[in-house]
């Protein structure tokens, strides 16, 4: 008997204090965010682990309690051990950052409904900033749970920002937004604009105001005085973002914002604008990122430039059952991780290879060129190579070229040719 499959779509925000975890399922018109340690109230996760005395994982929340006594080991600071990359001493077992990051997403869905032995996970995990660290230690991590690699995703906040805002009404986003968010001990103010006169239209979000707001600044203010300088430098925030923009929506981000003593700064932010205040726009932007690497969400014609984008068009020239044409090797506007390509084709008499770069921008076509010689002499079309190309980082592109052999004719020589194209 054929089983259908139960797909089941994640967008999970980990940071340093806890993560939260928004997933969609087809029985859901919008992603819903799971409950927290606390209830539903609570959408926090902290970001520990305990193991109870039968060896079972658990969230650990720090509390001491009779029946946390009696726990084998506890894990704490997950996100900082996989930035650190080093192993750790668990149990008496040195883990290495990737296998204590799949226990805690195991652990993250286990508080979901809806899964099945013939579930399909699909996501996409969202961080403040995306390092080469995070996105192999989430895809190992994640892949030991027996997820594949190709619905295994990993984007920032900015791009999370992205995505959830162009999923809600479309008069929410014609215009500029503004995400206000509080990091490092201080407001920022984030702007995303879409580039309409492009064809497809280019998103960007771009940072356009930060003032700290830490103990330097605060002095010797009592909390009365404090409150009322934090309202005058949040107005003052604020009109830099809004100045010569045509913002519409604000999003505020965490519990710092609070209309206790934001009184004159949200009184202007909402004078002929929209404002809305939460926790989980990053989970579920996230969670709408992955629903469009589905295909449950329409392509809207945007492409969205963040800081982790390829911002180039990768192709060569080849000729495809005998008609010269373009062949595409990356497109641009995806993140660089998920940037690669892996052909094989058989050259007719070339001792090199050209691959084309052209800005998704306006700009000129850049020819690369990777010559693979040293090969002993051939019949022409006997030499059938293997090209391998990925990103190490988003202005870095490797390229690999491999001998393959030809058949039973020609053993592969084992040689190979590499270069790094910088953008």
């Amino acid at each position: 008997m054929i089983q259908a499959v139960n797909e089941l779509i994640l967008g999970i925000d980990l940071r340093s204090e806890h993560s939260q975890v928004s997933y969609y399922h087809q029985s859901f018109r919008e992603p819903v965010t799971a409950g927290g340690t606390q209830g539903e109230e609570d959408p926090f996760l902290p970001m520990a682990l305990r193991m109870d005395e039968d060896g079972n994982w658990h969230f650990w929340d720090g509390l001491q309690d009779e029946k946390n006594e009696k726990d084998k080991c506890r894990v704490t600071g997950i996100y900082e051990l996989v930035e650190s990359g080093e192993d750790t001493l668990v149990c008496g077992e040195k883990m290495p950052p990737a296998k204590i990051l799949g226990i805690y997403f195991s652990c993250c869905m286990e508080l979901l409904k809806f899964v099945t032995k013939q579930t399909r996970f699909q996501i996409m995990v969202t961080v403040r900033k995306l390092t080469k660290p995070w996105s192999s230690v989430t895809a190992e991590a994640l892949e030991g749970l027996g997820i594949e690699r190709k619905y295994i995703f990993i984007q920032d906040y900015l791009s999370s920002f992205y995505y959830y805002t162009v999923n809600q009404k479309k008069e929410f986003w014609k215009q500029d937004v503004a995400l206000l968010e509080y990091e490092e001990e201080a407001m920022v103010g984030y702007v995303l604009h879409i580039n309409r006169s492009t064809r497809p239209a280019i998103a960007t979000v771009d940072k356009v105001a930060r003032q700290p707001v830490g103990s330097e600044i605060r002095g010797d203010r009592n909390d009365k005085e404090w409150d009322a300088e934090k309202d005058r430098l949040f107005f003052e925030l604020l009109k830099k973002v809004f100045e010569r923009r045509n913002i519409t929506v604000s999003y505020m981000i965490g519990d710092f914002y609070d209309k206790s003593w934001a009184v004159r700064s949200i009184q202007y932010m909402c004078y002929r604008r929209r404002a809305y205040q939460g926790q989980n726009l990053y989970s579920r932007g996230a969670c709408y990122a992955a629903m469009e690497r589905a295909g449950i969400i329409a392509d809207r014609g945007i492409i969205f430039s963040g800081g982790d984008m390829v911002s180039v068009n990768l192709g060569m020239e080849m000729r495809i059952r005998g008609k010269e044409t373009y062949y595409p090797l990356v497109t641009a506007g995806v993140n660089w991780y998920e940037a690669h390509h892996v052909c094989e084709f058989i050259p007719s008499g070339e001792r090199e290879i050209r691959i084309l770069s052209r800005p998704m921008t306006p700009g000129d076509m850049v020819t690369h060129i990777l010559r693979f010689g040293g090969l002993k002499d051939r019949p022409d079309r006997t030499l059938r190579l293997r090209l391998t190309l990925y990103f190490t980082s988003v202005s870095c592109c490797h390229v690999e070229l491999e001998d393959m052999g030809f058949g039973g004719l020609f053993k592969s020589s084992g040689m190979r040719w590499e270069r790094d194209i910088m953008f």
